[in-house]
């Protein structure tokens, strides 16, 4: 797959680099002369897209997150259905019930709908906690590597207090006490309360919860700033000694211009990985406040808060907890991707080696036949995720596959065995027989089952013919 994802690769360097330059010329046009002042930093930037589009991983974490913001900016807009009408279907009605394609939750609302509401609120959230968490604790952090002694030891002093505390156990305590605050300055600024009304696409008739959401939202700001002031921190003690520092102040430059031209520049892109990945984290804690009763209440849609509500109807009523579940799995999965690859990229070492550790080579048909066999793999089991929709199905295609991989690497190992193509053949008849005894629990996923079996088969034979070829 590698071969193949190199061309795709290639591809993408182009939509890159193009993008780079609309946005240079947008600049210039604002700045006349930013191009040329700027061109090092273009062309950087050029390096690390390129690097990036080479890690599949990476491109499929940023594809997950666009559809997170595009499903959080446009959802409100796209639901079937509004948040705010109760009952319109029976109680915990089942997917497929009068065309719902999630089935009804709680309050008898479209699932599919809530969700689509609950995702503008998880990512109003998300960014607005570290849109003021990080810059604070960057500051913070800032001026206690830079100037140390006294200053730094009670920043850090400070800082060790709030790490003492669990930081779900500190936002809890904070989330308790501060909705009627909130609420009652709320009231005292209704311009604020209308466009926080607009912000997470409530009801004004709602805007009474306001006060709680804001409750969980300082919350999290006041347990998030302190990782990013040990970051910085640590980052300023690594780089403030450096040569272009002393040149600085050998300038005369002051204190903040130091900090700001020359020292945040250059720590800027390690902190911008990790507010990548707090970016998933706090819609993780976020949603796990909301799931203890804290945040959001009903009707306002919160993802956290309607597994809370569905849980106590497992099993039976599996997909209230399981579908919105699966929402933040992808949102988490995607933005903890995103970060990792970020991390590789920004570090010029390791992006060299990203960029140019894939050699072009011809692409054999085994290649090809592994590509699609991976596409059909994943292809069935979202088959079988969407067309059984059983949670009990589901597991047992899971076992089957991971049983089947086991049997079929481990009769491999021995290499008489391998050419006789054994473990092939004894781990499809395994998967079957399986399949066959566990028919009662699998039907509903029987589409899905053949589509998954049929991907592995084509990894199998593409990995018989990569073998031959290597002999030949």
């Amino acid at each position: 797959m590698g071969k193949i994802w190199l061309r795709v690769a290639r591809k993408l360097d182009i939509l890159t680099d193009k993008l780079v330059d609309l946005y240079a010329g947008f600049r210039n046009a604002l700045s006349q002369g930013w191009i040329e002042n700027n061109e090092s930093a273009i062309n950087e930037l050029k390096l690390m897209l390129r690097a990036f589009n080479r890690s599949p991983l990476g491109v499929f974490g940023a594809f997950l997150v666009v559809i997170f913001f595009v499903v959080g900016i446009f959802g409100p807009y796209i639901a079937p259905e509004p948040y705010w009408e109760f009952y319109v279907y029976p109680k915990n009605a089942p997917p497929g019930y009068e065309g719902i394609l999630f089935g009804a939750d709680f309050y008898g609302r479209d699932l599919l709908s809530v969700l689509l509401y609950g995702f503008r609120v998880s990512m109003v959230i998300s960014i607005i906690v570290v849109a003021f968490g990080a810059p604070l604790g960057i500051l913070l952090g800032l001026i206690s590597g830079y100037y140390g002694g006294n200053i730094d030891e009670i920043i850090m002093r400070i800082t060790d207090m709030f790490y003492a505390f669990p930081a779900l156990v500190l936002a809890m305590a904070f989330a308790a006490v501060l909705p009627d605050r909130m609420t009652a300055f709320l009231d005292t600024v209704p311009p604020l309360k209308d466009l926080l009304v607009f912000i997470f696409a409530i009801r004004q008739t709602d805007a009474g919860n306001l006060g709680a959401m804001l409750s969980i939202i300082l919350a999290m700001v006041i347990v998030w700033w302190p990782g990013y002031t040990r970051m910085t921190r640590a980052l300023v003690l690594s780089v403030k000694e450096n040569v272009y520092v002393e040149a600085a102040k050998a300038l005369g430059l002051s204190n903040f211009q130091i900090m700001r031209k020359h020292i945040l520049p250059n720590i800027m892109s390690i902190i911008l990985v990790m507010v990548t990945i707090d970016l998933g984290s706090v819609i993780i804690l976020e949603a796990a406040l909301s799931y203890f009763g804290l945040g959001a209440q009903p009707p306002i849609p919160e993802i956290g808060r309607i597994i809370y509500d569905m849980a106590g109807y497992l099993p039976a009523v599996w997909w209230g907890v399981v579908y919105p579940g699966i929402a933040l799995f992808i949102v988490g999965l995607g933005w903890n991707l995103l970060g990792d690859v970020l991390r590789d990229v920004v570090d010029p070492r390791t992006r060299r080696s990203i960029e140019f550790g894939l050699k072009e080579e011809r692409i054999f048909l085994e290649d090809i036949i592994s590509f699609i066999g991976d596409i059909l793999f994943f292809v069935g089991l979202g088959l079988v995720t969407w067309l059984s929709g059983d949670v009990v199905a589901i597991t047992m295609v899971l076992i089957l596959v991971t049983l089947q991989i086991i049997i079929w690497k481990s009769i491999n190992v021995v290499k008489v065995l391998r050419r006789l193509y054994v473990g092939e053949a004894v781990s499809s008849v395994i998967y079957w027989a399986l399949f066959y005894i566990l028919w009662d629990y699998m039907y509903t996923g029987l589409i899905g089952t053949i589509v998954v079996f049929v991907g592995m088969v084509m990894i199998m034979i593409s990995g018989i013919m990569s073998e031959r070829r290597e002999q030949e």
